[in-house]
């Protein structure tokens, strides 16, 4: 086990002071419990296998939608619909 000294907001040491007293609990108790709900998770293990199945089922939507032409190559019509989009009102006609 370690120790870990900090220092937090005097608004965080009021809420977690409040909720020890309500709890009948001590500040330090209230307060390593709040860090550990809030502590970020480790990700689960995968195996070799669900990196590929996952990869696999993101590209079966690669290229599922088709406007006809190519999209976000044409600086031209980019420019050309910023300047439109930028000079509208985007009120409903």
């Amino acid at each position: 086990m370690k120790t870990l000294t900090f220092e937090v907001s005097d608004a965080l040491y009021e809420a977690f002071q409040q909720m020890a007293v309500k709890q009948s609990r001590t500040l330090e108790e209230i307060a390593l419990e709040w860090l550990a709900q809030h502590a970020p998770r480790p990700r689960p293990q995968l195996t070799e296998e669900e990196p590929q199945e996952a990869w696999e089922r993101l590209l079966r939507h690669a290229g599922t939608a088709h406007l006809g032409h190519p999209i976000g190559t044409d600086n031209e019509q980019i420019d050309a619909d910023l300047a439109h989009e930028y000079g509208g009102t985007h009120e409903e006609a």
